[in-house]
């Protein structure tokens, strides 16, 4: 086999690879923190700044399903179960989203925009910071907003159900409420929760800090500051990729 045929056999076999796992794999060395390379950075601060632009990049993909990805799915997408509605109904309803949210995500929606920064740049070890990221974001613009968590959950629960995989909605949840009640503090048992749903405590703190971008009282101009995250993102990456 030629070189050329090898080098696009490598590729078929890494984005095949990509699409059956959630999460990249871990580095197959060990971190150099030795910076002393002329232009180059170790692996250790790529790393480092991976987190952020990473929680940056996914935020933005949330940011993008806030605004487009909801064309052509249900108004109350991910609603939890109303009073006048059966168990059956509501069971029905949620396999429906299911369907909804996986075709979507087939068609190059933002939610494969997500799942495709998980699976090629955050292997499990980087999760958490990638999370405290994503939450410091959201903290940005808490100093003088206290959203009532209830408020804040039921704002943030249909943008969840528009990018997170259907899998891991139960957990999303579970890490969406516990947030929210801490207002992005990431608890002794959040941590511990991350650690056995990394992918549904992504979601869950994306979820909760792109509801903020919504809340005029809380970010005063959105675009502004959605363009400026996009700015910090590009500026960054040119470290990272």
């Amino acid at each position: 086999m030629g070189k050329g045929k090898r080098l696009r056999a490598q590729r078929v076999k890494e984005q095949s690879a990509r699409q059956t796992r959630e999460l990249a794999p871990e580095p197959a060395r060990p971190m150099s923190t030795d910076d002393t390379g002329g232009a180059r950075i170790s692996s250790y601060t790529r790393q480092e700044i991976g987190k952020q632009v990473y929680a940056w990049m996914i935020l933005l993909s949330y940011l993008e399903g806030a605004l487009d990805g909801a064309d052509g799915l249900p108004a109350d997408l991910f609603a939890p179960q109303k009073l006048d509605e059966s168990d059956e109904d509501y069971a029905a309803r949620i396999k429906t989203d299911h369907l909804l949210v996986e075709t979507q995500s087939m068609a190059g929606s933002p939610a494969e925009q997500a799942a495709e920064v998980l699976s090629s740049w955050v292997p499990p070890s980087l999760v958490p910071g990638v999370v405290d990221n994503l939450a410091a974001e959201g903290l940005r613009h808490l100093d003088t907003a206290t959203p009532d968590p209830s408020q804040w959950q039921a704002g943030a629960r249909p943008l969840l159900g528009i990018l997170c995989p259907p899998k891991h909605w139960e957990a999303a949840l579970d890490q969406l409420e516990a947030l929210a009640a801490s207002r992005l503090k990431i608890t002794g048992t959040i941590a511990e929760h991350l650690t056995g749903q990394p992918v549904a405590t992504v979601h869950a703190a994306a979820a909760l800090v792109t509801w903020l971008y919504g809340r005029p009282d809380i970010i005063s101009d959105p675009a502004a500051a959605r363009l400026e995250l996009a700015e910090r993102a590009s500026k960054l990456g040119e470290f990272v990729f």
